[in-house]
């Protein structure tokens, strides 16, 4: 994937992934699997406490990007 700027993004890529199984997993809570069993419930403060965290992890490499580019101009 690539960023904004154009670059190949490997972060932006593992982000998207990461935002997508917690999408599913968000959407499948307390659903019956089957042979798998009951998925775990996941109430709305754990979903947002998780894709805080996810995108803390974009949001820094953007920031430690743009301070990188401040210090070479």
């Amino acid at each position: 994937m690539r960023d904004t700027r154009g670059k190949e993004s490997i972060t932006l890529f593992f982000v998207t992934v990461s935002w997508v199984v917690l999408l599913c997993k968000f959407a499948l809570a307390g659903i019956n699997l089957g042979a798998l069993g009951l998925m775990p419930a996941m109430g709305a403060l754990e979903f947002g406490g998780a894709v805080s965290a996810v995108l803390l992890i974009w949001l820094g490499r953007e920031w430690t990007e743009k301070q990188s580019n401040v210090q070479n101009s």
